[in-house]
C-alpha cells in the first residue's frame, strides 16, 4: 500500500475540515429557519391573543345591544308582516273600510309580484287593489287609517273620478266619487333563525336595562296624524258653482248662533292654551293637557256635525267659519301635539318629579284642599305604574297611598252625619254620640266602614276605611 506524501495528506485533512465547516454552516442556517418561523408564530399568537382579548373587552357592550334588541324585537318586526300578517292585514282592511264609511265595489288582495331576478330575494311585493265608492273625507279617512297601520304600507296609485248626472250620489251632504286605489306591502322572506345565545343571568341584566329598553322602544313608535273630516271645507273635485241659488240650510240668524258659539268656544280653548305654555309645573301642563284636549275633542265633533247637517250655508259665513273656527282648532290641534320639553319619552315620572308630586300632594291636604291633591295625582296617574323593581317604585307607591287617603276623606265629607248630641264620660267610661237620631258610644260601628273612636268635646274622631279622621263641632 501506498504511503500519502505531506501534501496528500494536508489536502486529505484540508478537504474533511471544509467538509465539517459546510455542515456546520448548513446547519446553522437551518437552525436559524427554524428560529425565525417559531418566533413568527409566536408574534401571530400574540397577535391573535391580542384581538381576543379586544372581543372579549366588547362583550358587555354586545350583551346589552343584544338584551335591548331581543326585548324591542317584537316592535321592530311589527312593520313587516309574515304569511299570518297577511291574513290578519285582510281583516284590518276591512274594519277600515267599515270605520271610514266607504263602499267596496271590488277588491283583489294579496297579489304577489315576482321578481325578474333569478335569486330568491328576501323580501316579497304584495299588492292590494281597491275598487271603492266614498266621499272625498271618508276616502282620506280611509288612507289615514292606512297611514297609521303599525305595518309598512304604501300606496302606490290612486283615481278619483267625479260621479255626475244620474248615477250622483250623497252622503252626509257631500259628493261621492269612483276612486281605484292600489297598495302594497312587503313580506321578509327569511330561511329560519339562529339559535339565541344563552346571557348568563339574563333577567337581572334585563332589569337593570329597563330603563334604556324603554327610551329605545320610543324610537320605533312613529308619529301619526288623524284625520277629522271636512272642517266645513269644500270637496275640491266638486264644482262650486253647483250651489249657487240654492235656499237650503238655517234661517241666516240661526247660522250666526252656530257659528258664535263656536267662535266663543275656541277662544277659550286658546286661552287655555296660553296657560299651558306659561304651567309652573309638569302637573299643571298635564292637567291643562288633558282639558285642552277634551274641549277639543268635543269641538271636532261638533265641527263634522255641523259640516255633515250643512248648518252653515251663506257664503260670507262659511269663510267666516274656517278663518275663525276651523283653522284655529287644527291650529291648536297642532300646537298641542308639540312635545313639552319638561315631559320626556320616559314612561314614568323621574324621581324628582315623583318627590315633587308627593310633597305637594301632602302639603294640599294638610291645608284641606282634597280636590287639589286629587287632580294633581289624576294628571299623572298613567305615568306612576312604576314596576317593582324601578329605583323609584317606592315614591310611586306613597302618592297613591297618598291619593288613597284624599279620595277617603273626600267620600268621608260627604257621608250625611248629624250630630245631634255629644256626651263626654270623664269617669273613665265610653262617651257617647247622638247621630242621625241614634245614640253611639265609642267603639260602635255608626256604618259597616265608619265607626266612631273616640269623642271629645270639640271633636270627633272616626275610622273611615281604615284611615283615622276627625271632625271639629
Amino acid at each position: 500500500m501506498a504511503k500519502l506524501t505531506e501534501k496528500q495528506k494536508l489536502t486529505g485533512i484540508g478537504g474533511g475540515a471544509l467538509a465539517i465547516c459546510l455542515l456546520a454552516g448548513g446547519g446553522v442556517y437551518w437552525a436559524s429557519g427554524l428560529i425565525d418561523d417559531e418566533r413568527k408564530a409566536i408574534e401571530q399568537k400574540h397577535n391573535e391573543i391580542a384581538a381576543a382579548d379586544l372581543k372579549i373587552g366588547k362583550v358587555p357592550a354586545t350583551e346589552t345591544e343584544v338584551i335591548i334588541l331581543r326585548e324591542n324585537l317584537d316592535e321592530y318586526v311589527k312593520i313587516l308582516p309574515d304569511t299570518q300578517g297577511l291574513n290578519d292585514f285582510i281583516t284590518t282592511l276591512n274594519q277600515f273600510v267599515t270605520q271610514s264609511g266607504v263602499i267596496t265595489q271590488n277588491f283583489q288582495p294579496g297579489r304577489l309580484i315576482k321578481s325578474s331576478s333569478k335569486t330568491p330575494e328576501k323580501f316579497s311585493r304584495v299588492e292590494y287593489q281597491y275598487d271603492m265608492t266614498a266621499t272625498l273625507w271618508q276616502f282620506l279617512k280611509f288612507i289615514n287609517l292606512i297611514e297609521n297601520y303599525e305595518r309598512f304600507i304604501s300606496i302606490t296609485d290612486f283615481s278619483i273620478q267625479h260621479i255626475n248626472g244620474r248615477d250622483a250620489e250623497q252622503r252626509d251632504g257631500d259628493q261621492v266619487h269612483s276612486i281605484k286605489l292600489t297598495m302594497e306591502t312587503y313580506v321578509y322572506n327569511a330561511k329560519g333563525a339562529a339559535q339565541d345565545v344563552d346571557i348568563p343571568d339574563y333577567k337581572d341584566k334585563r332589569e337593570l336595562l329597563h330603563d334604556e329598553i324603554v327610551r329605545r322602544l320610543q324610537f320605533t313608535r312613529m308619529e301619526k296624524y288623524e284625520h277629522h273630516g271636512g272642517r266645513g271645507r269644500r270637496d275640491i273635485f266638486v264644482d262650486p258653482r253647483d250651489r249657487e241659488g240654492r235656499q237650503d240650510g238655517p234661517p241666516v240668524e240661526e247660522q250666526k248662533a252656530i257659528l258664535e258659539r263656536f267662535i266663543g268656544d275656541v277662544r277659550k280653548v286658546r286661552d287655555l292654551a296660553t296657560r299651558r305654555k306659561h304651567a309652573d309645573t309638569v302637573f299643571d301642563a298635564y292637567t291643562l293637557d288633558k282639558e285642552i284636549n277634551e274641549r277639543l275633542d268635543k269641538l271636532e265633533s261638533g265641527a263634522q256635525e255641523v259640516a255633515a247637517r250643512q248648518q252653515l250655508t251663506a257664503p260670507n259665513l262659511r269663510l267666516r267659519w274656517v278663518k275663525e273656527v276651523v283653522e284655529p282648532l287644527a291650529e291648536l290641534r297642532s300646537s298641542g301635539n308639540q312635545k313639552d320639553p319638561r315631559i320626556t319619552n320616559d314612561a314614568f315620572l323621574s324621581q324628582q318629579e315623583l318627590k315633587v308630586l308627593t310633597d305637594r300632594m301632602r302639603k294640599k291636604m294638610e291645608e284641606g284642599d282634597l280636590e287639589a291633591a286629587e287632580s294633581d295625582y289624576e294628571s299623572v296617574s298613567q305615568k306612576l305604574l312604576v314596576p317593582e323593581t324601578d329605583p323609584r317604585h317606592e315614591l310611586a307607591v306613597e302618592a297613591q297611598a297618598l291619593h288613597l287617603k284624599a279620595r277617603t276623606a273626600m267620600e268621608f265629607k260627604q257621608l250625611e252625619l248629624k250630630i245631634q248630641g255629644v256626651l263626654v264620660n270623664h269617669d273613665g267610661g265610653r262617651s257617647g254620640l247622638l247621630v242621625n237620631g241614634v245614640t253611639y258610644e265609642e267603639g260602635d260601628y255608626i256604618q259597616d266602614d265608619l265607626m266612631l273612636r273616640k269623642v271629645e268635646e270639640e271633636q270627633i274622631w272616626f275610622v273611615f276605611r281604615g284611615l283615622t279622621l276627625i271632625r271639629t263641632l
